[in-house]
């Protein structure tokens, strides 16, 4: 005789019950190890107890309406509800991405010089200070007379002065 703790009522739903809550869990779990690896597990899981109680039992409409819900109802927290929980701030960067706040529209019109081959880009010291800068094309070489012609971003484009 095989134990468990479903199967003292119900012993033919022991398997679709253990998987529905393995899924469950495995579903979980995703939320603090993503990779979908788990999540794919889960679905599989979930998915076989569907299955097994197709199978085995009467009862498969029952552990589907419970599957589809489950899944739909863990979505929908998992969208609108769980990023505005304390656990999911501590899980995610409340910092802004992108945005260095470096501005370099003062150095249109700058001189300077190249510090390094200029093929098309390379350093070059404008204002005593190191800059990654960008000809138009032109190779400059080490030494040549720079001026600062645009800024595309952070590209600070330069051409022989």
């Amino acid at each position: 005789m095989q134990f468990s703790p479903f199967g003292l009522i119900f012993p033919e739903v022991t398997l679709a019950i253990t998987l529905l809550i393995v899924g469950l869990v495995l579903l979980f779990a995703e939320i603090l190890l993503p990779g979908m690896v788990l999540g794919a597990l889960a679905l599989l899981s979930i998915g076989g107890s569907v299955a097994a109680a197709y199978m085995n039992t009467e009862y498969g409409h029952l552990f589907l309406a419970i599957a589809l819900t489950s899944v739909i109802g863990f979505t929908f927290w998992f969208v609108l509800i769980f990023p505005n929980t304390r656990f999911a701030k501590t899980l995610t960067s409340q910092t802004s991405v992108g945005d260095l706040g470096i501005d370099h529209s003062k150095l249109i019109d700058q001189h300077g010089e190249a510090f390094t081959d200029l093929r098309p880009s390379g350093k070059a010291n404008i204002n005593d200070q190191r800059f990654d800068v960008v000809t138009e094309g032109v190779f400059l070489e080490k030494g040549d007379p720079i001026r600062v012609i645009a800024i595309e971003g952070q590209r600070v484009v330069v051409r022989k002065a």
